[in-house]
C-alpha cells in the first residue's frame, strides 16, 4: 500500500511538471512570435548597406556617374531608387548646374532655382536643331543670358557630320548663338568650346570675360579683326580644318605669355613662321596633330618649360627625319612623349634615319608612348651608328614606355627582347613596358613569337598587357606582372593564375 501511494505522488509530481512545462512553452513560443515580429521589422526598416555610406562618400559616388553620361536624365533615373537618394541629388546645387538649352524652358529654371546661384555650365548642342527652327531657341537664350554672370563654361557642340548641308546648319546655328551673346559680360566664364564658327568673338575679349582660361574652337576660320586677343589664357586648342589655304594670320590667334597647353591641329601648309619667332615662356604641354609641314611650326617655337609633347603625324606629313631635323636644342626638357603616325598604303615607310632623328630630338624623355606599326628600327642594332647601338638607347633616362602594336620586324629578329636582355646585363633599372594591342597587329605572327618574347619580358622588365591576344589557353600570365582588360573593364586579380579568351581563373 505505501508503495502504491508513493508511486501516485511520483506520478502526481510529473503532472504538475509537464503542467508548468507546458504553459512555460506557451510562454516561449508567444516570445518567440513577439521577437520574429521585432526582427522582421528591423529588416524591413534597416538601410541598405549601399544606404550606410556617409553623405559626402554618394555625393562623390553621384557625381562619378553623371561625369561619365552625358544624358541630363541619369540625375533623375538615380533619384528614382530611394527617398535618400532622391533627396540628396535634389538638394545639391551641383548637380544642377549643367544647362543644356536644348531642354525645355521649365526644366531650365528647374535647373536654375536647384543650383542655389552656384556657377553654371552651358552646353548646346547644335545637332539637335535643324536651319528652320534657330529661332525656338531664343526664349532659353534670354533666359541663360540675363544670368551671364553665373556662367562658368560655354560649349557649342555638334555631333560629326561627312554631309555638306550638315555642316552648314551647324555654322549657320553657331553663328546665330554667338550673334545672341556677343554683347554680353561674362565675369565668371573660365572655359568656352566652340564647333563651326566663322562670325566674330567679340565676347571674347578680355573687359567682357576677365576669367577666361580655356578656349577651344573646332574647325574655326576667322579674320584677325574677328579673334581679340585673349591674353590671360592658359590652355588653347586650335582647330584649323576647313579653313583657306593660305592662313598668313595663324600667329596673331596665339597667346604667347600665360599659355600653359597648346594643341594644334589642321594647319595648313602655307603658314611658314621665321625659325624661333613664337616664344612660350610657361608652356608645358604642346599637342600637334596632322599638320602638313609641322616642321615648321616646330623649328618656330621655343618653350624652354616643355615638358610634354604629342606629335601625331599624318600620311602626307614630313617623315621625323625631314620634321624634327635639327630641334634637339628645343625639347631637352621634355619628359613625356607621345608619337603616332596616321597612315595609308601610300605612306612610305619610316626609315633607319627617322627612328635616330625622333629619339635625338627628346634626349631627355623618361616616359615615352608610340605607335610602332610604323618604327620597324628602332631595336635596330646597325653597328655603324657611333652615338649609339639602337636609336632607343639615345633615350639614357627611359623609365617607362608604352608601345601600340608589336612591329614583326622586332620579333622576326628578337630585336626587342635582344634590347631588353641587353638592358638588364648592363644595370639599367627595369622598364615599365605596357603592350597595347592595336587593329593594325598581324596576330597571326605575333601569336606564333608571344610565348618566347613574353618569357624574355617577364624577367627582363615589368609588364603590363592592354588587349592582348594570347597564343593558346597553355599560356597562362602572373597577375602581379600585369593588369588585363577586358571589353572595357580592367581586371584586377591579386596573386592568381590568369588565362584569356575563355579559359579559367585559379587562385593560388
Amino acid at each position: 500500500m505505501d508503495e502504491l501511494l508513493q508511486a501516485r505522488a511520483e506520478l502526481a509530481l510529473l503532472e504538475e511538471q509537464a503542467r508548468r512545462l507546458l504553459k512555460e512553452l506557451f510562454h516561449v513560443r508567444a516570445a518567440m512570435t513577439t521577437q520574429r515580429a521585432k526582427v522582421d521589422e528591423l529588416i524591413r526598416t534597416r538601410p541598405t548597406a549601399f544606404n550606410l555610406f556617409p553623405t559626402g562618400i554618394l555625393l562623390s559616388i553621384f557625381g562619378l556617374c553623371l561625369r561619365a553620361d552625358d544624358d541630363p536624365n541619369w540625375k533623375y533615373q538615380l533619384a528614382g531608387v530611394c527617398r535618400r537618394w532622391k533627396d540628396i541629388i535634389w538638394d545639391s546645387p551641383s548637380f544642377w548646374t549643367t544647362i543644356h538649352v536644348a531642354s525645355s524652358a521649365s526644366s531650365i529654371m528647374t535647373h536654375l532655382e536647384r543650383s542655389r546661384g552656384a556657377l553654371l555650365d552651358i552646353v548646346i548642342e547644335t545637332s539637335q536643331w535643324s536651319r528652320s527652327h534657330h529661332r525656338a531657341l531664343v526664349p532659353s537664350l534670354k533666359i541663360i543670358g540675363s544670368l551671364a554672370h553665373r556662367w562658368h563654361s560655354l560649349s557649342i557642340a555638334h555631333a560629326y557630320c561627312d554631309d555638306e548641308d550638315d555642316e552648314i546648319n551647324n555654322t549657320a546655328l553657331a553663328d546665330f548663338i554667338i550673334k545672341k551673346i556677343n554683347h554680353l559680360r561674362f565675369p565668371s566664364l573660365k572655359s568656352v568650346a566652340l564647333s563651326y564658327c566663322k562670325t566674330s568673338l567679340a565676347f571674347l575679349c578680355p573687359a567682357r570675360v576677365p576669367a577666361l582660361e580655356h578656349l577651344e574652337l573646332v574647325e574655326f576660320v576667322a579674320k584677325h579683326g574677328d579673334f581679340p586677343p585673349v591674353a590671360a589664357l592658359k590652355t588653347l586648342n586650335l582647330d584649323f580644318y576647313g579653313c583657306p589655304v593660305d592662313y598668313p594670320l595663324f600667329p596673331h590667334l596665339i597667346p604667347t605669355q600665360a599659355l600653359t597647353k597648346l594643341s594644334l591641329s589642321g594647319l595648313p601648309g602655307a603658314f611658314s613662321p621665321q625659325p624661333n619667332s613664337i616664344y612660350f615662356p610657361a608652356l608645358k604641354m604642346l599637342d600637334i596633330c596632322c599638320l602638313a609641314k609641322a616642321g615648321r611650326l616646330m623649328g618656330a617655337i621655343v618653350a624652354p618649360n616643355l615638358e610634354r609633347f604629342e606629335y601625331h603625324s599624318f600620311d602626307s606629313d614630313d617623315p621625323p627625319s625631314v620634321a624634327l631635323h635639327g630641334l634637339r636644342s628645343k625639347f631637352t626638357n621634355v619628359r613625356h612623349l607621345t608619337f603616332y603616325r596616321f597612315t595609308d598604303t601610300s605612306t612610305p615607310e619610316i626609315l633607319y634615319a627617322d627612328a635616330i632623328t625622333l629619339c635625338e630630338a627628346f634626349p631627355g624623355v623618361r616616359h615615352v608612348e608610340l605607335g610602332t606599326h610604323h618604327l620597324p628600327h628602332l631595336f635596330n642594332p646597325t653597328l655603324s651608328n657611333a652615338r649609339a647601338r639602337r636609336p632607343i638607347d639615345l633615350w639614357t633616362e627611359l623609365e617607362s614606355l608604352s608601345l601600340c602594336g608589336l612591329h614583326p620586324k622586332w620579333l622576326e629578329s628578337d630585336q626587342f627582347s635582344a634590347w631588353l636582355v641587353d638592358r638588364q646585363a648592363l644595370g639599367l633599372r627595369k622598364l615599365h613596358v605596357k603592350l597595347v594591342r592595336s587593329y593594325e597587329s598581324n596576330d597571326a605572327v605575333v601569336g606564333s613569337k608571344f610565348p618566347r618574347l613574353y618569357k624574355v619580358l617577364k624577367e627582363n622588365c615589368i609588364l603590363e598587357l592592354d588587349n592582348f591576344r594570347l597564343p593558346s589557353p597553355e599560356m597562362y600570365l602572373y597577375a602581379t606582372e600585369f593588369s588585363v582588360e577586358i571589353g572595357k573593364h580592367i581586371v584586377p586579380v591579386d596573386r592568381a593564375i590568369i588565362t584569356i579568351y575563355g579559359f579559367s581563373i585559379r587562385r593560388m
